[in-house]
């Protein structure tokens, strides 16, 4: 029978291989506002100056500012797009939309043919753009990927979009779920794929939810108009003539802004709760995320952002734009080894040579993450 040595006195025992835990690993977010307003104000002027050429460096400048002062394990993250393949993508978006309308001034039928161009090459655009700012996003010099095809783009982004009005848009839940799972589970990390994995359930869900409240929200305030008609023309009958106009405007405007104060709420109540559901099933490798975004604290913020930036007539925008940008980074945490991300990205920075270069493509859209 085999066994094995014991050990000579006073010699160690072979260490048994130690469990490393999981510790959470917050986002943080730096920015201040004075800082960006310098950035915005100058963006802006140069902007207008330029007739909106200078729209693809103020954007370069905006993004690599909020990447910058995004950080993650002490270490910031970074934006490394030129500005020049922004404005290629920015004059081919101008000539197909600039030449529909255009055409559409001396013959409407002139138009179809741009109108074909803007839908057949939609989705191509959308994983181009996909693939530029995964490429010219990165985390301690290592760039994100996207490896999604083409193919697979037109597939969702033109295929089923067809099939919206064959399904009532009963599809459309499904369709959001596709959406976000070709990016996800395409995206990688110095060739370390994400892993995505959602339930359509959780997605009718939401919507189900947030028409739930759309429909009361209407019901009130149809209910509301009509007691303001009802009064108005009690009003204006006990006075023997017509009801004030002004009163019943009055009354009908008061009702119209609850009515936006509650579609502003159902936008943020599913932007919150599938944001908190996609980040919960994203991983990659030994890395969790978890995001723990609140729809009250979110919707008073975006609410309040978006009063003080008409109030003080776009002066506040940039303070909205941080104080947006903190809650959401703040918000976020990674799960992941407690020896950190020095070990992972050094490896993952050894994988990335064999990678292609996307540095070459020209459109980059704000797609959303």
């Amino acid at each position: 029978m085999n066994e094995s040595p014991a050990p000579f006195e006073g010699e160690p025992s072979p260490a048994a291989p130690v469990a490393v835990a999981n510790i959470d690993y917050p986002f943080s977010f730096t920015g201040q506002t004075g800082e960006y307003f310098r950035i915005w104000i100058v963006n802006m002027l140069l902007t207008l100056v330029t007739l909106g050429f200078y729209t693809p460096w103020a954007r370069v400048r905006t993004r690599r500012y909020f990447h910058a002062n995004t950080h993650l394990d002490g270490h910031a993250f970074d934006y490394l797009a030129k500005p020049i393949n922004i404005l290629w993508g920015y004059l081919i978006v101008l000539f197909i939309v600039g030449g529909y309308y255009a055409a559409g001034f001396f013959n409407p039928m002139f138009t179809i043919p741009f109108f074909l161009i803007y839908v057949f090459a939609g989705p191509w655009v959308v994983y181009k753009a996909m693939r530029f700012k995964a490429h010219n996003t990165s985390y301690r010099n290592v760039r994100f990927q996207f490896s999604g095809t083409v193919g697979d783009a037109y597939v969702i982004y033109l295929a089923m979009a067809l099939l919206i009005p064959f399904t009532a848009g009963l599809i459309i839940p499904y369709w959001i779920m596709k959406q976000k799972e070709y990016f996800y589970k395409n995206l990688s990390f110095g060739g370390r794929k994400f892993d995505f994995t959602p339930q359509a359930g959780e997605y009718y869900v939401t919507y189900i939810v947030a028409a739930v409240i759309t429909v009361g929200i209407y019901g009130l305030v149809i209910f509301g108009a009509m007691m303001t008609v009802f009064a108005g023309a009690g009003l204006g009958a006990a006075e023997g003539g017509e009801p004030p106009d002004a009163a019943v405007f009055g009354f009908l405007f008061a009702l119209y802004l609850p009515m936006i104060f509650g579609m502003v709420f159902v936008q943020i109540y599913v932007y919150v709760s599938l944001f908190n559901y996609n980040l919960g099933r994203l991983l990659v490798q030994q890395t969790a995320f978890k995001s723990s975004l609140k729809v009250g604290r979110f919707y008073w913020i975006s609410l309040t952002n978006i009063f003080a930036t008409v109030f003080s007539l776009g002066l506040l925008a940039p303070w909205a734009a941080i104080r947006k940008t903190r809650y959401l980074a703040e918000s976020v945490e990674l799960n992941h080894p407690e020896t950190g991300f020095g070990e992972f990205v050094v490896q993952a920075g050894e994988d990335q040579s064999s990678i292609g270069d996307a540095a070459a493509d020209m459109f980059e859209l704000d797609i959303g993450w």
